[in-house]
């Protein structure tokens, strides 16, 4: 039994989350935007742990994120289970469509089929809801040319997702803006329709409404909003919302949904993790739903949710990450941008090798980069140099970290004749640094970055012990800097041209933010 737990349960950017559960697992999507492959699929056995499977998208025929821009792509990802199938359905931004995509249970993991189903609604944020062989999807409309949202639904044909009936809007919410992420469930025989209000920043909020009839009138709850912290500045996680309701295998109701922690830096607050999945409890009382006491907490006390608390079978255990490429696949927590990097990534006798092409982190392409999810505020990343296989030739490798293609850092190495030139690569909206900030003369041995709530310090050390350094704002790769509040700080290798960066290992450390 768990009396306490720590909010998120999953760190970095995984927003959006939707849970479903299949007999004791159960299994959780976030939306991944512009990053490879679409759809992050984790499961876990005890709510508290979770495992990441991989993305659901793998090929342009299901979502085609190569011209995507930056925080568009793949939004609100939905996951279900019906009839022995998962149903994932999802909005493609940078093409417009919402589609389904089929998976099966086999040996553990999910098989998804290459095949999508396309469902016409103008709208994102869907949702799919099962009941007496019928399909229903419910979304975020746009319903006028003003840009004005309601939550309207449509039946489907599940096999051609041809629209059967509606649209119908279901409710404009409660009067907050962007009313979106809808989510039906059924309970003691009336429909809840919950809702994310407010926009993904500090106004954002949960909100739910009833009906006994599944297309309406729903009536909205009078503590609405349910859960939400924008009157709470004084909490660890701020920008509440966009929650999905599950039950455990006792029955136990239980919401996931996303926040951010905000560091303090001055009188400042800035967000570079992201937004990211939080699991609370939830009882009802008089056929409403209460989330957590009310209350969006960073540590959860389950001394009032005894029944949750034995539902929770293994403490939480937050692991490091450390990757030696044993495997012949990627590992699954590995993101690039729009494509997989195809024949620029091989894995082979323990290593990675990255090879560089035309693209920087600026286009709206595929560049050679390779990420993981920056997941705490204190956080260090490692990277070690093949030195022997690893070639220069007439390009350059390092270590970046991206916010987007406007935004983004990296130290960089190029060779010149026998010595080795250390670049800072730099780029904050217009503004544009390369400058050589030092030279070294053997092959660099590893490269690391460390995070701070104040700083980004980047370094580069070579066979003989030398380094190099360069230091820069962590707020310049923040949410709150740039605006673009959908996606969080992603960190990894980068070449680019000829040049080919074989890895031996990463490592990731933490210090799991106070």
């Amino acid at each position: 039994m768990v009396i306490k737990y720590k909010n998120p349960i999953i760190r970095g950017m995984r927003p959006d989350p939707s849970v479903v559960r299949v007999n004791n697992r159960y299994y959780l999507a976030n939306s991944t935007f512009e990053y490879y492959p679409g759809i992050t699929i984790s499961t876990s056995d005890d709510l508290l742990n979770w495992k990441t499977l991989g993305g659901v998208a793998v090929e342009p025929e299901q979502a085609d994120l190569r011209k995507s821009k930056s925080n568009e792509g793949i939004f609100a990802a939905n996951i279900r289970f019906h009839d022995e199938y998962f149903y994932v359905i999802t909005t493609n931004f940078a093409e417009f469509k919402t589609f389904i995509i089929r998976g099966k249970l086999e040996n553990g993991d999910i098989s998804w089929e290459k095949s999508r189903i396309e469902v016409e609604v103008p709208g994102i944020d869907p949702d799919l809801f099962f009941e007496d062989g019928k399909t229903y999807v419910q979304f975020t409309g746009y319903i006028d040319d003003k840009g004005t949202k309601a939550i309207r639904q449509v039946e489907i044909d599940l096999e051609t997702g041809k629209i059967l009936d509606g649209p119908k809007i279901l409710t404009y919410g409660t009067g907050g803006r962007d009313v979106e992420g809808p989510h039906i469930f059924k309970k003691d025989g009336l429909y809840y329709l919950l809702v994310a209000e407010g926009g993904t920043g500090s106004g954002h909020m949960i909100t739910i409404f009833r009906s006994n009839d599944l297309w309406g009138p729903y009536e909205s709850d009078e503590q609405n909003p349910i859960f939400t912290n924008r009157d709470r500045a004084n909490e660890v996680v701020q920008n509440v919302g966009h929650g999905d309701l599950f039950t455990d295998e006792k029955e136990n109701w239980w919401l996931v949904c996303l926040g951010t922690r905000p560091a303090s830096v001055g009188f400042k607050q800035i967000t570079n993790l992201g937004r990211e999945t939080l699991l609370y409890p939830v009882k009802w009382k008089d056929g409403w739903p209460i989330v957590n006491n009310g209350v969006p907490s960073e540590f959860v006390d389950l001394n009032d949710f005894p029944e949750h608390a034995a539902a929770l079978k293994n403490e939480q255990n937050f692991v490091e990450f450390q990757d030696n490429f044993e495997e012949a696949e990627l590992d699954p927590e590995w993101l690039t941008l729009r494509d997989s990097l195809k024949d620029h990534l091989l894995i082979k006798n323990g290593k990675l090798t990255l090879r560089g092409n035309e693209y920087s982190l600026s286009d709206l392409k595929t560049p050679a980069f390779v990420g993981l999810r920056q997941s705490e505020t204190h956080e260090k990343l490692i990277v070690e140099i093949d030195q022997t296989d690893s070639e220069l030739n007439h390009g350059e490798f390092g270590l970046a970290s991206v916010i987007d293609a406007d935004n983004h850092i990296a130290i960089m190495v190029k060779q010149n004749n026998d010595h080795f030139e250390i670049y800072r690569d730099q780029q904050i909206f217009d503004v544009r640094i390369n400058e050589k900030i030092g030279e070294s003369s053997s092959f660099p041995a590893k490269f690391e970055l460390l995070n701070t709530k104040e700083i980004k310090r980047f370094s580069v050390t070579d066979s003989k012990g030398q380094e190099v350094i360069f230091t820069t704002d962590a707020i310049h790769l923040s949410n709150e800097a740039i605006a673009a509040l959908n996606t969080g700080d992603i960190e990894g290798m980068y070449v680019k041209n000829n040049a080919n960066m074989v890895i031996d290992k990463v490592t990731k450390k933490v210090k799991l933010d106070a």
